[in-house]
């Protein structure tokens, strides 16, 4: 490449917007173009599995910028019950596997307006809710594509919802091993309370939550530990607040494993 065809290049770059520049840069390299798509993958709905979207009242803070709430979906299946906040700008398509027209939930839906911090909500009317139930798809879509921030949203929404229609259909596990000599795990107190023996002078004891989205915690052994839970996010925080107190040491390899994880072992320093 010459020097005046590389010049070009830049100069062109340096006259486009800036939301652009990243995608012409890619051209000069030799590298193959691979772009995520996740946010345009359709989420499948099973038949068992419904969804209710409303713009619930929030109460005012000092900092609310706008003085209308987000909008909100619960997702219902057979083990429970989910609800995820959404985005404005987010756009949830349900096209029906029998076919018929698609719907784009809460479209239709009225804005709720902010409320004080003191109000009595059983006073307040119900806000309206739009539902819609499986089997078919959802489309998640953003109203301008090109805005970084809705970009970033778009992906977000749609794990955020795949994740909840997964939990409440089949749920999720996380699976921790214990290894090192005496090491071992319990239960007491009627399975709310995991009593771990990690080579502390004192027994280690984690209260399990007492949510609707956990479903409870197994030990198949004295070295294994299962917990399970219709909520990704807070069984992948108590996975970690268990593996915490005895995270995997590399030299020995003493510790508490997640979900079959695999450290680098180190040779022991030698005089």
């Amino acid at each position: 490449m010459s020097f005046a065809s590389t010049s070009n290049i830049w100069t062109s770059l340096a006259t486009t917007p800036l939301w652009t520049r990243s995608a012409q840069r890619r051209t000069i390299s030799s590298t193959c173009l691979r772009l995520s798509h996740i946010g345009s993958k359709p989420v499948p709905i099973p038949a068992t599995i419904s969804l209710s979207m409303c713009n619930p009242r929030r109460p005012r803070t000092s900092r609310s910028s706008v003085a209308v709430g987000q909008p909100q979906l619960t997702v219902t299946g057979p083990l429970g019950k989910l609800s995820i906040d959404v985005a404005s700008f987010v756009r949830l398509s349900f096209e029906p596997t029998e076919g018929g027209q698609t719907h784009v939930i809460g479209a239709d839906l009225p804005k709720t307006p902010l409320v004080s911090p003191n109000a009595d909500h059983s006073e307040l009317p119900q806000v309206p809710t739009d539902t819609v139930k499986g089997p078919g798809t959802i489309n998640v879509g953003v109203e301008d594509e090109r805005a970084k921030k809705q970009r970033g949203t778009w992906g977000l929404s749609r794990a955020l919802l795949a994740n909840a229609v997964n939990g409440v259909q089949t749920g999720f596990s996380s699976e921790l091993k214990l290894v090192g000599v005496g090491y071992r795990a319990s239960l007491e107190k009627d399975n709310t309370c995991l009593n771990l023996r990690v080579g502390y002078s004192h027994p280690v004891l984690i209260d399990l939550p007492k949510t609707d989205t956990f479903l409870g915690c197994e030990l198949p052994s004295p070295t294994e530990i299962i917990i399970k839970g219709i909520d990704k996010q807070e069984l992948g925080l108590l996975g970690a607040s268990i593996r915490k107190w005895r995270p995997p040491e590399p030299y020995n390899g003493k510790g508490i494993y997640l979900n079959g994880e695999i450290i680098k072992r180190k040779e022991a320093k030698k005089k």
